[in-house]
């Protein structure tokens, strides 16, 4: 790789001059600067970025980790971060652990998911990293990440085991609660709904909402109207077709997948979505917009989760306490065809 020594011989100036030029700083007659800019292009020389860094005394490169950055939840996290780094004149790495396509189910039953994160923080270290944004698949508890490095943390879409690392994150509940409230406005008897996975900690945030949303507007609660799903459009069609022939006349799907299921069913069975039975999903995924009929469904902050954690880490950089431990911000509920939107 070229030096700027090497520019400043080829353009018989200073390495001074060459580094007044290639910092766009002011000083330098157009036509030198011209001149050096042309022989850095032809050298193909590119600025060490940590090694500025570290005679500067300012590592201006934080690290990203993500659990895996193919489900759904990341990419816009990962853009809201990306978007401060930006505005702020920081840099990032980004390293994915590919736990989703590595163990497909809950990574840490398998022991060395922990390792995989370890050598994730040495790997960034490594890199001259002044902090890093760990981004979860979904919610649940990441063991300390303060064992592995002392430099500051933010987790996004999860919490840690450590006490003083701050989580971003969204209120399940208060947005199943406006789901359901969602569905009331057209029912108020007959509601059922379709959760996750038992042991989710999403299913049980969503049905404490959706629970809450029932009881506020005295309607009764029937569990013969309640089904578990694996997150899955097969789910939603079998256990949508279960609750309408049992009598549901309004469901709240736990996510996407499971409510284009059951507008699935309702399609090949005659029965018109957001007239006989009124439907809500979760997350927002792209295919609750361009299914027929629409699917209403909470919309999920992604992006100013990732803004948020960006700027909660840059501050701590410089020296600022966070306000709170959880950030917890809103969702918003989207009406569509399905709740007769």
């Amino acid at each position: 790789m070229a030096t700027i020594r090497e520019i400043s011989d080829r353009a018989g100036v200073s390495i001074a001059t060459v580094s007044k030029v290639l910092n766009n700083k002011s000083g330098v007659k157009q036509e030198t600067a011209d001149r050096i800019l042309q022989i850095a292009d032809q050298l193909n020389y590119r600025p060490n970025l940590n090694a500025r860094s570290l005679k500067l005394g300012d590592a201006r490169t934080i690290g990203i980790i993500t659990e895996d950055l193919t489900v759904f939840n990341t990419p816009e996290i990962v853009d809201g971060v990306a978007s401060v780094c930006e505005t702020l004149n920081y840099h990032y790495i980004l390293s994915n652990l590919r736990f989703n396509k590595r163990y497909h189910d809950n990574p840490w039953d398998y022991p060395e998911s922990n390792l995989l994160v370890r050598s994730a923080v040495n790997d960034l270290l490594s890199k001259q990293v002044a902090g890093i944004i760990y981004i979860g698949c979904h919610s649940h508890l990441v063991a300390s990440l303060k064992a592995h490095a002392h430099i500051p943390f933010v987790c996004v879409y999860c919490t840690c085991e450590d006490q003083d690392v701050p989580c971003v994150g969204y209120d399940d509940r208060l947005a199943a609660y406006e789901a359901t409230g969602t569905l009331l406005e057209h029912t108020s008897e007959h509601i059922g709904m379709i959760t996750g996975p038992i042991h989710s900690v999403h299913t049980l945030r969503r049905a404490n909402g959706f629970l809450q949303a029932l009881h506020d507007h005295g309607v009764a609660y029937d569990s013969s109207l309640v089904r578990a799903s694996d997150w899955d459009r097969d789910s939603g069609y079998r256990l949508g077709g279960e609750l309408i022939r049992a009598g549901a006349k309004a469901i709240f799907a736990q996510n996407d997948l499971v409510g284009t299921g059951v507008i699935d069913w309702c399609n090949q069975n005659g029965i018109e979505v957001g007239k006989d039975i009124f439907l809500i999903g979760y997350d927002n995924r792209e295919i609750s917009s361009v299914c027929r009929p629409s699917l209403s469904t909470v919309a999920l902050p992604l992006f100013q989760m990732g803004q948020s954690a960006g700027h909660t880490l840059l501050d701590m950089l410089s020296g600022k306490h966070p306000a709170q431990k959880d950030i917890m911000l809103e969702c918003t509920i989207i009406k569509r065809e399905s709740t007769g939107g």
